[in-house]
């Protein structure tokens, strides 16, 4: 019996089949939809020449069609990938849809938690998720931020071990001050002045913060801690 190498001839039906899923990604968003349905799962435990053909996949389509769609929770999944191959298209994605919007699409963004899942993402360190967080999810998205949650979900990433993210998360937390879209008014509520008067001693920039958000934020102070904290502070 003539010996059969199997890997050898599996190698045409790979090529096959991904010219055909190429194809589909060619053909219309409904063909591109049921695709997705089926990929997206498969791909933490996919061979390379899935992973391959996905990466061109979503390069092409299928991570603006989600963008397009709205459907954001799928794309942040993927940022947790280790495959660089994977998130490369998706953060590309994300960086154009971020730089092009207004603030009713960083608001949906925002709902649909973007930062926690990227947080989540970057508890293994990777260079290109990192980039993408400090240049455009916390400097761009700050006042959307602060009008969801008061930015309190800012205030653990001054403490992060990245530089680059600890310093994006005082440009956001400047920026939501400064917009016209920030809210102020809840993030005294969820008690960021407070929570950034307990790092003022971490590093000097955070000490720089807190002493700019101080007289912006003032006229919202009612908390009894608040304003011993802020007495405190004269002596």
């Amino acid at each position: 019996m003539p010996f059969v190498n199997n890997s050898h001839a599996q190698q045409p039906i790979r090529v096959a089949a991904a010219r055909a899923l190429s194809a589909i990604v060619g053909g219309t968003e409904a063909e591109r939809a049921v695709l997705r349905e089926q990929l997206l799962p498969r791909l933490d435990t996919a061979s390379p020449a899935l992973r391959e053909a996905a990466s061109d996949a979503l390069s092409r389509a299928l991570a603006r069609d989600l963008v397009f769609n709205g459907d954001y929770i799928p794309l942040f999944r993927l940022l947790d990938s280790e495959d660089l191959r994977i998130r490369a298209p998706v953060i590309a994605e994300l960086r154009r849809h971020i730089q092009g919007s207004d603030e009713v699409v960083r608001k949906r963004l925002v709902d649909a938690d973007i930062l926690p899942c990227v947080v989540h993402a970057l508890r293994q360190p990777k260079d290109d998720l990192i980039s993408f967080t400090a240049d455009q999810v916390l400097p761009i998205l700050g006042p959307s931020l602060s009008q969801s949650d008061g930015a309190v979900g800012i205030i653990p990433l001054l403490s992060h071990a990245e530089p680059r993210i600890r310093t994006a998360a005082i440009t956001a937390l400047r920026n939501a001050v400064d917009s016209q879209y920030g809210c102020i008014q809840k993030m005294v509520a969820t008690a960021v002045v407070s929570q950034l008067h307990s790092l003022i001693d971490s590093y000097d920039a955070v000490r720089e913060l807190w002493c700019y958000l101080l007289p912006q934020t003032a006229p919202y102070l009612s908390n009894r801690a608040e304003i011993e904290t802020l007495l405190d502070c004269l002596g």
